[in-house]
């Protein structure tokens, strides 16, 4: 047996799927390492990133935009509304349904987890320059999209 690195077998490198799926790994990895230094899970990043971008929604619509299980959601919304991060008011139309907002310490939060994953990202995709970074998000929306478009 020799020492180096092991390296996977051709027929699986030559799979951009494969080779996507292990990358996407090692990158979630990177991404939970640096949302834990600020007290996040990857989930309630996105929650996060959603309530600031979109504004108050309901938990629902907020699980079904980030194609969460609404049942899952509500564990994450539990620990940051224990943060301090979001706030959850009953809709005064439907009692049933709870307004989620981000605060201002959310937002606070959020803007730290962004500097944390700038930094993560630095490191996953060291071996690209600027425009192959750029070439490589543009690549992956439009395959993201189709595959959602298709669900």
């Amino acid at each position: 047996m020799s020492s180096s690195p092991v390296k996977a077998p051709e027929s699986l490198l030559s799979r951009p799927g494969y080779v996507l799926e292990r990358a996407a790994r090692m990158v979630r990895q990177l991404h939970a390492e640096g949302l834990a230094g600020v007290g996040l899970l990857p989930h309630q990043h996105a929650i996060l990133c959603c309530l600031d971008e979109f504004g108050p929604d309901h938990q629902k619509a907020v699980a079904g935009r980030l194609r969460l299980d609404p049942g899952d959601i509500v564990a994450y919304l539990d620990g940051l509304e224990t943060n301090g991060a979001i706030t959850r008011e009953r809709d005064a139309r439907d009692r049933r349904r709870q307004i989620v907002s981000i605060t201002d310490s959310g937002r606070a939060t959020l803007a730290a987890a962004e500097r944390a994953l700038d930094n993560a990202e630095k490191q996953a995709f060291a071996a690209l320059d600027g425009e192959a970074r750029t070439a490589l998000g543009e690549l992956l929306e439009r395959v993201y999209a189709d595959l959602v478009a298709r669900d």
